[in-house]
């Protein structure tokens, strides 16, 4: 895929970004009773908002002609998906429960991924109003998602000690037990952050290190992943170290880390 082309994709996409942000800002206040929330097989939660992001943005990428795996899509089996060269990846609400509890912490996330992993990646924090976005070849940017031609380059800020350690709410292992070896955990102060906004604090210099034993889906990691990319920063794996895999079989990720050092 060449430069012009991947510029292309990052404009459908941040427009996409910016169709799922506006349905989750028109139904933010709303009571859980008039989301007709349920819960899916793997425990976790979805309402009527995820499915109404997942069209919105669905309708935007449709043009691409790229297919799409998404979160509240219909998934093509793994003998058609494993042939495509190229496809989007989507979590039209990443966070669906700090959602549905009015907290901050929930994004939407798009990824263009081909056989190397995700080429781009966008996060949108529609609380603040900020779309975070990379790809590879071009400088990552945060862009407001009222106009996206405001868009200002991401300046990390300088690595200092104590480090910046990032973590789920539920992570269950003690920082000595989650930092890959090269690290010093004496070196670390650690703090919960919700969803893919640990991969933009990574991304700003907010957070130096993010790590997370427990798995979850491709979709949750891979639009971050794609925005750490375009700065050099990919995410790995915290036993072998290898870059992630994508579109494995059962799409599930996990063991991972993103380091600025």
């Amino acid at each position: 895929m060449d430069f012009l082309q991947l510029e292309n994709h990052l404009e459908t996409g941040l427009k996409a970004a910016v169709a799922g942000s506006h349905v989750l800002l028109k139904h933010v206040s709303e009571q859980n009773e008039s989301l007709v929330i349920r819960a899916k097989r793997d425990g976790s939660l979805v309402s009527t908002v995820d499915l109404e992001s997942h069209h919105a943005i669905a309708e935007v990428l449709k043009d691409s002609r790229i297919p799409i795996i998404s979160e509240e899509g219909e998934l093509p089996t793994y003998s058609e998906r494993s042939k495509w060269p190229i496809y989007w990846l989507v979590d039209p609400l990443d966070g669906t429960e700090s959602y549905l509890n009015h907290r901050e912490g929930f994004a939407v996330n798009i990824a263009l991924c081909d056989g190397s992993g995700p080429v781009l990646g966008i996060i949108s924090d529609p609380l603040t109003e900020r779309i975070f976005a990379g790809s590879m070849g071009s400088a990552p940017f945060v862009a407001q998602l009222s106009n996206l031609a405001i868009r200002n380059s991401i300046e990390q800020r300088p690595l200092r000690t104590p480090y910046q350690l990032v973590t789920s709410w539920n992570e269950s292992l003690s920082s000595e037990e989650l930092l890959p070896k090269r690290f010093n955990p004496a070196e670390f102060e650690s703090k919960p952050v919700s969803g893919a906004l640990k991969f933009c604090h990574i991304a700003t210099g907010e957070a130096d290190v993010h790590v997370r034993s427990a798995s979850y889906m491709e979709w949750d990691c891979a639009a971050g992943d794609g925005l750490l990319r375009s700065m050099g920063l990919p995410l790995r794996d915290r036993i072998t170290d290898d870059l992630l895999t994508y579109n494995t079989m059962s799409l599930r990720a996990g063991n991972l880390y993103a380091a600025r050092f």
